[in-house]
Protein backbone atom coordinates (compact mmCIF):
# COMPACT_ATOMS: atom_id res chain seq x y z
CA UNK A 1 0.00 0.00 0.00
CA UNK A 2 1.55 3.50 -1.33
CA UNK A 3 -1.02 6.06 -0.14
CA UNK A 4 1.63 8.80 -1.16
CA UNK A 5 2.09 7.35 -4.51
CA UNK A 6 -1.83 7.28 -5.11
CA UNK A 7 -1.74 10.55 -4.66
CA UNK A 8 0.64 11.41 -6.57
CA UNK A 9 -0.60 9.76 -9.54
CA UNK A 10 -4.24 12.07 -8.89
CA UNK A 11 -1.59 15.26 -9.06
CA UNK A 12 -0.13 14.05 -12.60
CA UNK A 13 -3.78 13.20 -14.17
CA UNK A 14 -3.70 17.53 -13.54
CA UNK A 15 -0.38 18.49 -13.99
CA UNK A 16 0.38 21.86 -13.16
CA UNK A 17 -2.62 22.61 -11.52
CA UNK A 18 -2.28 19.58 -9.52
CA UNK A 19 1.35 20.40 -8.12
CA UNK A 20 0.19 23.74 -7.94
CA UNK A 21 -2.93 22.56 -5.72
CA UNK A 22 -0.62 20.65 -3.41
CA UNK A 23 1.50 23.64 -2.66
CA UNK A 24 -1.14 25.76 -2.04
CA UNK A 25 -3.19 22.61 0.52
CA UNK A 26 0.14 22.05 2.50
CA UNK A 27 -0.45 25.51 4.02
CA UNK A 28 -4.33 24.87 5.20
CA UNK A 29 -4.10 21.17 6.12
CA UNK A 30 -1.76 20.34 8.93
CA UNK A 31 -2.57 16.88 8.56
CA UNK A 32 -0.46 17.10 4.72
CA UNK A 33 2.91 16.09 5.76
CA UNK A 34 4.61 18.69 2.88
CA UNK A 35 8.16 17.12 3.08
CA UNK A 36 6.31 13.31 2.30
CA UNK A 37 4.55 14.97 -0.58
CA UNK A 38 7.43 16.53 -2.23
CA UNK A 39 9.48 13.36 -1.90
CA UNK A 40 7.00 11.32 -3.82
CA UNK A 41 7.01 14.33 -6.59
CA UNK A 42 10.71 13.78 -6.97
CA UNK A 43 10.11 10.58 -7.26
CA UNK A 44 7.44 10.69 -10.02
CA UNK A 45 9.70 12.73 -12.07
CA UNK A 46 12.05 10.22 -12.51
CA UNK A 47 9.12 8.36 -14.23
CA UNK A 48 8.65 11.59 -16.63
CA UNK A 49 5.83 13.12 -14.75
CA UNK A 50 7.50 16.65 -14.83
CA UNK A 51 11.17 17.91 -14.89
CA UNK A 52 12.61 18.92 -11.39
CA UNK A 53 12.48 22.63 -12.38
CA UNK A 54 8.73 22.82 -12.81
CA UNK A 55 8.18 20.74 -9.83
CA UNK A 56 9.98 23.33 -7.49
CA UNK A 57 8.73 26.32 -9.27
CA UNK A 58 4.84 25.35 -9.39
CA UNK A 59 5.15 23.95 -6.26
CA UNK A 60 6.88 27.10 -4.66
CA UNK A 61 4.08 28.73 -5.93
CA UNK A 62 1.33 27.41 -4.54
CA UNK A 63 2.69 27.31 -1.19
CA UNK A 64 3.70 30.64 -1.53
CA UNK A 65 0.15 32.17 -2.40
CA UNK A 66 -0.96 30.34 0.43
CA UNK A 67 1.35 31.97 3.15
CA UNK A 68 1.03 35.09 1.49
CA UNK A 69 -2.77 34.77 2.04
CA UNK A 70 -2.11 33.80 5.28
CA UNK A 71 -0.25 36.88 5.81
CA UNK A 72 -2.50 39.28 4.57
CA UNK A 73 -5.47 37.77 6.08
CA UNK A 74 -3.98 38.20 9.98
CA UNK A 75 -4.06 41.84 8.84
CA UNK A 76 -6.70 42.73 7.76
CA UNK A 77 -8.79 40.82 10.70
CA UNK A 78 -6.42 42.82 13.63
CA UNK A 79 -4.26 41.58 16.19
CA UNK A 80 -6.92 39.99 18.60
CA UNK A 81 -8.80 37.72 16.30
CA UNK A 82 -5.80 37.00 14.89
CA UNK A 83 -3.87 35.75 17.90
CA UNK A 84 -7.26 33.63 18.70
CA UNK A 85 -6.79 32.09 15.02
CA UNK A 86 -2.67 31.58 16.34
CA UNK A 87 -3.87 30.08 19.50
CA UNK A 88 -6.35 27.57 17.71
CA UNK A 89 -4.12 26.43 14.79
CA UNK A 90 -1.35 25.93 17.07
CA UNK A 91 -3.31 23.69 18.83
CA UNK A 92 -4.31 21.81 15.90
CA UNK A 93 -0.31 21.35 14.95
CA UNK A 94 0.26 20.01 18.53
CA UNK A 95 2.43 23.43 19.87
CA UNK A 96 1.75 24.63 23.06
CA UNK A 97 1.03 28.34 24.10
CA UNK A 98 4.56 28.89 25.52
CA UNK A 99 6.48 27.72 22.35
CA UNK A 100 4.02 30.72 20.60
CA UNK A 101 4.83 33.15 23.05
CA UNK A 102 8.28 32.26 22.90
CA UNK A 103 8.20 32.16 18.87
CA UNK A 104 6.66 35.93 18.72
CA UNK A 105 8.72 37.12 20.66
CA UNK A 106 12.12 35.90 18.41
CA UNK A 107 10.46 37.05 15.58
CA UNK A 108 10.16 40.42 17.20
CA UNK A 109 13.98 40.18 18.06
CA UNK A 110 15.14 38.53 14.91
CA UNK A 111 12.88 39.39 12.10
CA UNK A 112 15.22 39.21 8.97
CA UNK A 113 16.45 35.99 9.76
CA UNK A 114 13.67 33.98 11.34
CA UNK A 115 11.55 34.73 8.23
CA UNK A 116 13.59 32.79 6.11
CA UNK A 117 14.51 30.54 8.66
CA UNK A 118 11.29 29.17 9.70
CA UNK A 119 10.25 28.35 6.44
CA UNK A 120 12.75 25.22 7.22
CA UNK A 121 11.48 23.96 10.41
CA UNK A 122 8.63 21.94 10.19
CA UNK A 123 4.90 22.51 11.49
CA UNK A 124 6.74 26.17 12.83
CA UNK A 125 6.99 26.99 9.10
CA UNK A 126 2.95 26.65 8.65
CA UNK A 127 2.46 29.44 11.50
CA UNK A 128 5.05 31.55 10.53
CA UNK A 129 3.18 33.80 8.11
CA UNK A 130 0.62 34.51 10.81
CA UNK A 131 3.25 34.67 13.23
CA UNK A 132 4.85 36.91 10.81
CA UNK A 133 1.65 39.02 10.29
CA UNK A 134 0.71 39.93 14.15
CA UNK A 135 4.25 41.47 14.69
CA UNK A 136 3.22 43.41 11.13
CA UNK A 137 6.75 42.17 9.30
CA UNK A 138 7.75 44.42 6.28
CA UNK A 139 5.79 43.32 3.31
CA UNK A 140 8.62 42.90 1.52
CA UNK A 141 11.53 41.33 3.81
CA UNK A 142 8.23 38.46 4.57
CA UNK A 143 7.51 37.91 1.11
CA UNK A 144 11.48 37.74 0.10
CA UNK A 145 12.52 35.71 3.05
CA UNK A 146 8.97 33.35 2.91
CA UNK A 147 10.41 32.91 -0.99
CA UNK A 148 13.21 31.55 -0.95
CA UNK A 149 12.87 29.62 2.43
CA UNK A 150 9.86 27.94 0.66
CA UNK A 151 12.34 27.57 -2.44
CA UNK A 152 15.32 25.46 -0.44
CA UNK A 153 12.68 23.80 1.75
CA UNK A 154 10.66 22.03 -1.55
CA UNK A 155 13.95 22.04 -3.27
CA UNK A 156 15.53 20.06 -1.33
CA UNK A 157 12.65 17.29 -0.69
CA UNK A 158 12.06 17.44 -4.33
CA UNK A 159 15.54 16.58 -5.17
CA UNK A 160 15.53 13.87 -2.07
CA UNK A 161 12.88 12.03 -3.77
CA UNK A 162 14.02 12.07 -7.31
CA UNK A 163 17.71 10.89 -6.26
CA UNK A 164 17.10 8.56 -4.17
CA UNK A 165 15.13 6.65 -6.59
CA UNK A 166 18.19 6.72 -8.83
CA UNK A 167 20.06 5.19 -5.86
CA UNK A 168 17.84 2.77 -4.29
CA UNK A 169 14.80 1.84 -7.55
CA UNK A 170 11.80 0.24 -6.20
CA UNK A 171 11.70 2.30 -3.11
CA UNK A 172 7.68 3.45 -2.48
CA UNK A 173 7.16 6.92 -1.68
CA UNK A 174 5.13 6.19 1.40
CA UNK A 175 8.73 4.25 3.01
CA UNK A 176 11.13 6.76 1.61
CA UNK A 177 8.64 9.81 3.20
CA UNK A 178 8.93 7.89 6.69
CA UNK A 179 12.62 7.59 6.21
CA UNK A 180 12.77 11.65 5.47
CA UNK A 181 10.80 11.76 8.83
CA UNK A 182 12.87 10.06 10.66
CA UNK A 183 15.98 12.11 9.46
CA UNK A 184 14.41 15.55 9.51
CA UNK A 185 13.72 14.66 13.04
CA UNK A 186 17.21 13.55 13.95
CA UNK A 187 18.64 16.88 11.95
CA UNK A 188 15.71 19.18 14.13
CA UNK A 189 16.72 17.66 17.64
CA UNK A 190 21.06 18.20 16.91
CA UNK A 191 20.13 21.62 15.83
CA UNK A 192 18.15 22.56 18.85
CA UNK A 193 20.75 20.64 20.75
CA UNK A 194 23.84 22.93 19.16
CA UNK A 195 21.93 25.83 19.60
CA UNK A 196 21.59 25.37 23.35
CA UNK A 197 25.06 24.66 23.90
CA UNK A 198 26.23 27.91 21.77
CA UNK A 199 23.83 29.88 23.77
CA UNK A 200 24.88 28.65 27.06
CA UNK A 201 29.06 28.95 26.29
CA UNK A 202 27.71 32.96 24.87
CA UNK A 203 26.01 33.20 28.15
CA UNK A 204 29.19 31.81 30.13
CA UNK A 205 31.18 33.95 28.33
CA UNK A 206 29.63 37.00 28.30
CA UNK A 207 30.74 39.13 31.36
CA UNK A 208 28.99 40.06 34.21
CA UNK A 209 28.84 43.47 33.49
CA UNK A 210 27.24 42.94 30.32
CA UNK A 211 24.56 40.53 31.88
CA UNK A 212 23.16 42.99 34.11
Amino acid sequence: MDPLGSLIDWIATYGMFGLFAIGLAERFIPALPSYGVLVAIGIAAVDGAWSIPVAIIVTTTGSFCGALALYLLVRAVGQNRSIRLLYWISRLLGLSSARIDKTLASFRARERTLIFISQLIPTVRLIAPVVAGLIHADFRRFAGGTLLGITLWNGLFIAAGYFAVLVAPGMTASIMAIKMLVLLIATEALLALTWRVAARYRWRTTPRESRS
